[in-house]
């Protein structure tokens, strides 16, 4: 009888147990709100209306943007989808894409608005540089590198 009422306790306890760490898995993490998934076309839209905000693009310059800002996406989901390209080809066609890019909205900026720019760009660069170092600075293959240096 001792035995069973142990054995029961044991079973209640082990069943609280995982409750407990099933509930807690459900809960959403404090302190860090969960960030917005974002499609290509609303991350774009977004973009444009940030330029238009801190560039002061009329209305010709922003239906430009959209149209350069339309053909890249294309342009990059036609890299994304290519089968033939290594991930590192990809990369370096999407880098040429993205300075390609850049280029054809300074080409259509007027000399003050280049200026603000080409400061919002450093300012996007040095945030992305935060990011890496926050990360722990990976460089390329850094994951395999890792792997490697763990297994040895």
């Amino acid at each position: 009888m001792k035995t069973n009422i142990l054995k029961n306790l044991f079973v209640l306890g082990l069943g609280v147990f995982l409750s407990v760490g099933a509930v807690a898995q459900d809960q959403p993490q404090q302190g860090k709100p969960k960030k917005e998934q974002l499609t290509p076309a609303q991350r774009q839209a977004k973009m444009l209306e940030n330029y238009k905000k801190n560039l002061n693009l009329s209305d010709a310059q922003g239906q430009k943007l959209k149209a350069i800002q339309d053909r890249k996406v294309k342009d990059m989901q036609a890299i994304r989808n290519d089968q033939n390209l290594t991930r590192d080809q990809k990369r370096e066609k999407m880098k040429a894409l993205h300075t390609a890019h850049q280029q054809e909205i300074t080409a259509i900026l007027n000399a003050e608005q280049k200026q603000k720019f080409a400061e919002m760009q450093a300012k996007q660069e040095a945030r992305k540089q935060q990011m890496r170092e926050k990360r722990g600075g990976h460089q390329k293959g850094g994951r395999m590198q890792y792997k490697m240096q763990r297994n040895k």
